[in-house]
Order: structure tokens, then C-alpha cells, then sequence
């Protein structure tokens, strides 16, 4: 998962990288202003962005914000050292899924986190999210296409070996590439060609084509171990029956 971070003190936004990736997220990118920022997001994929409300020059966290929402389906939050009533409701006009506050500690940063990905899911859920009004993917013929920033990259269904759901998001994995997108294992399942694809475990799709080996509790695929539950077992073995 791709964290940008949006702070204009140095030893505070490399502080809170060390934390993030500390946690095993992916923050690499750390941006200082509004203009930066923007650059970084059409360049880039991000899961999630953490944006200080005071930002170096005339554009602040908050604009960056109003940015995001309309431009980019990813969760946002704040970090803020303000007290200003009049401040904070501003910012909450912008509808961030969580605040930090600074000073921040460590048990701070990964609450603020987890709390911003669980508002965001939840949001999607009760449709109240942009995710849940525009799908970034969809099944044409024998081929699937995945919004990447500004265009649609063709991914074949024969390619595809297995998908994990991770949150709000997909991560499609083919033999040559992973690919992380934005969609629910449902929407997904219901888009894929029921005779190829088959959902082993509540967190799992596999290409039945792509199984090289099963056992009592895994599909194995390429060496890679998935969980199938216990009420799916005996249907996948029947699927897979037919093939042979």
C-alpha cells in the first residue's frame, strides 16, 4: 500500500515516514506543497494520503483535499498541531476519514491509519463513496481492463492466476506482473466468466485453469499456497473434475 505524505517540516514528515513504513506500508513519497503534491498524485498510484492542513505557499492541506475527492477515489486524513475551532471545521468540510494530531506517536499513527482505510471502506459499502459509482474495471470478451491514472490497460483473463482483496482494493496477479486496483472482490467476481474464475476463500479468486496442485486447506498456484474454506472444497474439486 502507497502512502503519500504531505508535510512542509522535514523532521516531522521523515518521522512519520519511519513510522509508516515501519508498519509495512509503502511511504516513499513525501511532498512539501500543494503543487508538489498534485504532481505526485497523476504520476503515481496511492492508497492513501496524509496531508498537513498548513502547507508552504498559498494552497493548503485542505485545498489539497477538495483536490483529492474530486480527482482520485483514495482515502484522505489530516495532521494538524491546530486548535482553532474555526480551523477544524473547515477542514471537516472536506470530509477526511481521520486526524492526527501533533504531537503524534507511533500507537497515534497507526490508529489514525487503520481508522482512515475502515471509514473509507465502510463509506464504500453504504455507496456513499465514488468508488461505489464508477467502476475502474471491466470485462470485455476475454480480456479485462484496469483503470490505471487516465487510461484502461488490457489485462487477458488467461493471464490472470489468482486475486487477493486487500481493503478497498484488488491485487491481480498475472506471471509476469502484480497490478493493485480499486474494486470489491464482489463487483470483480460478478464481472468474471463463472467457468474460469471461482472464489475459494472470502479474500481469494482463482483462475481454475491456473492450479497446479491442491490440498486439504490450499489451492497451490506457481508454489503459491490459498486458502479454500471449508464450504467451497468439495465444489472447486467438482469444478474441477470437468477439466479433465
Amino acid at each position: 500500500m502507497n502512502i503519500l505524505i504531505v508535510e512542509d517540516d522535514y523532521i516531522i514528515a521523515k518521522h512519520l515516514q519511519y513510522l509508516l513504513n515501519g508498519f509495512g506500508y509503502e511511504a516513499k513519497d513525501i511532498a512539501s506543497d500543494y503543487t508538489m503534491a498534485t504532481e505526485m498524485l497523476s504520476n503515481k498510484v496511492f492508497h492513501l494520503a496524509i496531508l498537513d492542513i498548513n502547507l508552504n505557499g498559498y494552497q493548503t492541506g485542505i485545498d489539497l483535499a477538495d483536490h483529492i475527492r474530486e480527482n482520485y477515489q483514495i482515502p484522505f486524513l489530516f495532521l494538524s498541531s491546530h486548535e482553532d475551532i474555526a480551523v477544524i471545521n473547515a477542514a471537516l468540510q472536506s470530509a477526511p476519514h481521520a486526524f492526527l494530531q501533533k504531537p503524534f506517536q507511533k500507537i497515534t499513527v497507526y490508529t489514525a491509519v487503520k481508522l482512515a482505510l475502515k471509514n473509507y471502506r465502510l463509506a464504500a459499502i453504504a455507496g456513499e463513496s465514488d468508488m461505489e459509482e464508477k467502476q475502474d474495471t471491466t470485462v470485455i470478451k476475454d480480456a479485462l481492463f484496469i483503470k490505471e491514472k487516465h487510461m484502461f490497460t488490457k489485462i487477458l483473463l488467461s493471464d490472470i492466476l489468482y486475486i487477493r482483496s486487500d481493503d478497498n482494493y484488488l491485487e491481480l496477479h498475472t506471471s509476469r506482473k502484480k497490478y493493485t486496483i480499486r474494486e470489491t472482490l464482489k463487483n470483480m467476481l460478478n464481472q468474471l466468466p463463472p467457468n474460469f474464475f471461482f472464489r475459494v476463500h472470502k479474500s481469494f479468486i482463482i483462475n481454475l485453469h491456473a492450479i497446479t496442485g491442491i490440498n486439504y486447506v490450499h489451492v497451490i498456484i506457481n508454489d503459491i499456497e490459498i486458502p479454500i474454506t471449508n464450504d467451497n472444497r468439495n465444489e472447486l474439486l467438482s469444478r474441477v473434475k470437468t477439466f479433465s
